[in-house]
């Protein structure tokens, strides 16, 4: 079973309330942030966390949307444990304002990572809101 987690907030500091709103704002998304839930573990890749990674988080807190998808749980296992480790890529989440930034294929942001995981193309133009509506929406 698949599910995305799209976090909505509130977030819990002031850094991390601002950093919800300003990808939201320049996403044009309530969502700050998406996990790719593989029978009911999380993986995404997060700045807190220092890119890509595998964990158990609280789906219940009522700060994230969580809907059930259709795909492939063994690839996208296997991308993120294959990729498990690597950076996260805060020059690609800039890219969304400033597009000539450089893009590093060994560095991830939340929806890339699980854009790449789920066989989408060109995963590092994918944000939060355009995979809930791919699969969701």
């Amino acid at each position: 079973m698949m599910q995305l987690a799209l976090y909505k907030g509130p977030a819990q500091n002031r850094w991390h309330q601002l950093a919800h709103r300003a990808v939201c704002l320049f996403t044009g998304s309530k969502y700050s942030h998406v996990e790719l839930v593989i029978n009911g573990t999380a993986c995404s890749a997060s700045a807190r966390d220092g890119g890509v990674r595998i964990k158990q988080i609280d789906l219940a807190s009522g700060k994230w949307d969580v809907v059930q998808i259709s795909g492939d749980e063994g690839r996208a296992w296997d991308w993120f444990s294959i990729h498990a480790g690597q950076g996260y890529d805060f020059a690609g989440v800039a890219r969304f304002i400033v597009p000539l930034l450089p893009h590093k294929r060994s560095q991830w942001f939340c929806s890339e990572a699980v854009a790449a995981a789920l066989g989408l193309p060109e995963p590092d133009l994918w944000t939060p809101q355009m995979i809930f509506e791919r699969y969701a929406g």
